[in-house]
């Protein structure tokens, strides 16, 4: 398999999540954390069957390895256009990736729920926000800009790649207001809160 092949087929295995992932957080700044939450707990039960979960995580490190290599072997640098995008977007989300996933499996390993409660407390407890409102933010933009150049990109459509941005960063800037609670009355619990000091 041609590493350009593994980097789509795990996309494709990534999508089913990455779709209800972030329509559980369009539906918490539509309707606010309450309806995210309850949203969200039928799908848990599905992704956290074991099995669901080793197949998502090794298509998540095939899709960050090969997203790597091929921006390794492609030297982005050198790249114009929508492809230099679609590298600068891909290297955002893989290190927010790294950083999410490691953090979600080391707090679940420790028994902490790792609910919307866990990705807002970090913007809910003071200085900590100026680290967590640029890390969602870039995170979502980064995430819309890549999908979004990949599909056009495979359909051969023009990709007009200030649209997808905005788009992205439109929906990263409401996630980070509504998870800080400037949206909806949002309070994370304490015992979220605490690890944050």
């Amino acid at each position: 398999m041609t590493l350009i092949r593994l980097h789509r087929l795990t996309a494709l295995l990534l999508a089913a999540f990455l779709v209800s992932h972030m329509a559980h957080h369009l539906i918490g700044l539509i309707a606010g954390p309450e309806a995210h939450l309850a949203l969200s707990a039928p799908f848990r039960a599905i992704w956290r069957q074991p099995l669901i979960e080793v197949l998502l995580l090794a298509a998540l490190v095939g899709q960050t390895g090969s997203g790597m290599r091929l921006l390794w072997r492609g030297r982005a640098w050198r790249w114009r256009g929508l492809r230099r995008w679609q590298a600068i977007s891909g290297a955002a989300l893989a290190g927010f990736l790294m950083i999410h996933v490691s953090a979600v499996l080391a707090a679940r390993a420790t028994g902490t729920d790792t609910n919307l409660h866990f990705a807002a407390a970090g913007l809910q407890s003071g200085f900590w926000a100026l680290f967590f409102a640029p890390y969602y933010t870039v995170a979502v933009t980064a995430l819309v800009t890549h999908a979004g150049l990949a599909v056009l990109r495979r359909r051969g459509q023009q990709a007009p790649i200030i649209t997808i941005a905005l788009v992205g960063l439109t929906f990263g800037l409401g996630l980070v207001l509504m998870m800080a609670g400037l949206i909806h009355p949002y309070a994370v619990p304490a015992e979220w809160r605490a690890a944050f000091g």
